[in-house]
């Protein structure tokens, strides 16, 4: 009786919330994100560009976007309902404000989106609850570009939170469309292309909100794609993409920039040059040219000192809100010997948490096996180590990107919820690379597959 009265008391609370989250979703989000929705999925059937997959497979992988919205939104309605605290409103809200600045004096809104504001300007800014961060070590402040593009939307869709999220839907599918091209140029794989690019659980899921992680994936996409792209034909459009890109991933991520440079140009200089020692001469001189530039034009920065200070303010951070899922870390000191050997326990730590005994919903759940799957596929490319052909190719400098931002994130934000969503943009990148350095009767097992070749074939 006690167990079925609890139940009972669980499923009422449930249906409450769920009877809340569909009136949320009918009045803010339903009819906007809904309609919006149909229009791009129907455009697909007559927009005669997409290449690679048949339309049936990219309107799957719109459908799998909505979806994943309308979980985002319920998370941050039910399991973290503060308002002022969920990261899928907070910067809808300060568009909203910087939308009505607009409107009483169009002159400080242009100063504030053009960057060029002063010291009078600061009782307008003040307004907004997250333009100014406490903590702040790095070179720029990211909330501003989400504000910015909110603000921007605002003066169109009059301040829809439906319709800003769909904007925000679409350029983050339009990454994933990019970025699927762009993993197709690099592997004949169809089908690994595909879920690299559209069906990672955790990329879905934080790239599906009014969230840095949408402009980002759209930035990521686009850059990469126009890079490549520009590598056979130089093209003004892609050229122009490339900049766009460029710069929304030097305001919104500057550590996952200069993790992809080197990406970008050891892949554009193997296919040059074929030539081991001319290869490292190369790389050695574009360091050397890197430097050069650091000393010169950026003296007074040390990319160790704000890495320790980002380190410090996220702990910090986490322990004034009282964060249950700190994991252990090595504090930094300022030395390059702490930051090597940070290294691997940021890698370990982002692949491994959150582990079986920090399961609290679903969330976590998703998490965790998405966890366990990667490490899988981590040791089955281990396994391969000796059977590896070691001539270079896109699969090296791909690893080397994915494992670098882990890295960083995993020393810098040591709280299971924060490496769950820092590192999603870049798990299409470690599983494409992983997914190619498998043992070749695992590849076998699967390509051998019937429900494999049928999919291969209809997709």
């Amino acid at each position: 009786m006690t167990l079925w009265h609890n139940c009972h008391i669980l499923l009422g609370d449930f249906s409450n919330k769920l009877t809340y989250f569909g009136t949320f979703v009918d009045v803010m989000v339903a009819f906007p994100l809904g309609l919006g929705a149909l229009v791009f999925g129907g455009l697909m059937y007559i927009m005669p560009g997409l290449r690679g997959a048949s339309k049936n497979a990219f309107i799957f992988s719109w459908a799998i976007k909505v979806i994943a919205a309308l979980a985002l939104l319920y998370t941050y309605t039910q399991v973290y309902p503060k308002r002022a605290e969920a990261d899928a409103f907070k910067y809808f809200d300060d568009g909203i404000i910087l939308r009505d600045i607009a409107i009483e004096d169009p002159a400080v809104f242009t100063r504030i989106i053009l960057g060029t504001w002063s010291e009078s300007d600061l009782r307008y800014l003040n307004r907004l609850n997250y333009w100014f961060r406490s903590y702040d070590h790095g070179i720029t402040n990211d909330n501003r570009v989400v504000i910015r593009v909110n603000a921007l939307l605002n003066l169109v869709t009059c301040g829809s939170y439906g319709l800003n999220l769909l904007v925000f839907l679409a350029l983050a599918w339009l990454g994933s469309y990019w970025l699927f091209q762009v993993f197709l140029g690099f592997s004949s794989s169809k089908i690994t292309s595909y879920v690299a690019a559209f069906l990672v659980p955790s990329t879905v899921f934080w790239s599906s909100g009014i969230l840095k992680e949408a402009l980002l994936f759209f930035a990521l996409g686009g850059f990469l794609y126009s890079i490549f792209r520009l590598h056979h034909r130089f093209k003004w459009e892609l050229f122009t993409l490339a900049m766009v890109c460029f710069l929304l991933l030097l305001f919104l991520k500057i550590y996952i920039l200069m993790a992809l440079l080197p990406m970008v140009l050891i892949t554009w200089l193997w296919v040059r040059i074929t030539s081991w020692k001319k290869f490292v001469g190369s790389i050695l001189a574009c360091f050397a040219a890197f430097i050069t530039c650091h000393v010169l034009f950026f003296p007074d920065w040390s990319p160790l000192s704000t890495l320790q200070g980002k380190q410090f303010d996220f702990i910090q951070m986490a322990h004034a809100v009282n964060a249950g899922s700190i994991v252990p870390i090595i504090p930094m000191d300022g030395r390059m010997s702490t930051v090597l050997a940070l290294i691997p326990l940021g890698i370990w730590n982002v692949l491994v948490y959150p582990d079986i005994s920090m399961l609290k919903n679903g969330q976590s759940v998703v998490a965790f096996t998405e966890n366990v799957l990667i490490l899988l596929v981590f040791l089955g490319a281990v396994l391969r180590l000796r059977e590896i052909s070691w001539k270079l190719d896109w699969r090296f400098p791909t690893l080397l990107f994915s494992l670098t931002v882990l890295s960083l994130v995993g020393m810098t934000a040591p709280v299971v919820g924060a490496m769950v969503r820092y590192k999603a943009p870049v798990l299409p990148f470690l599983l494409m690379s992983l997914l190619h350095y498998q043992l070749p009767y695992v590849k076998r097992l699967f390509t051998s597959n019937r429900i494999y070749q049928w999919l291969n074939t209809h997709l």
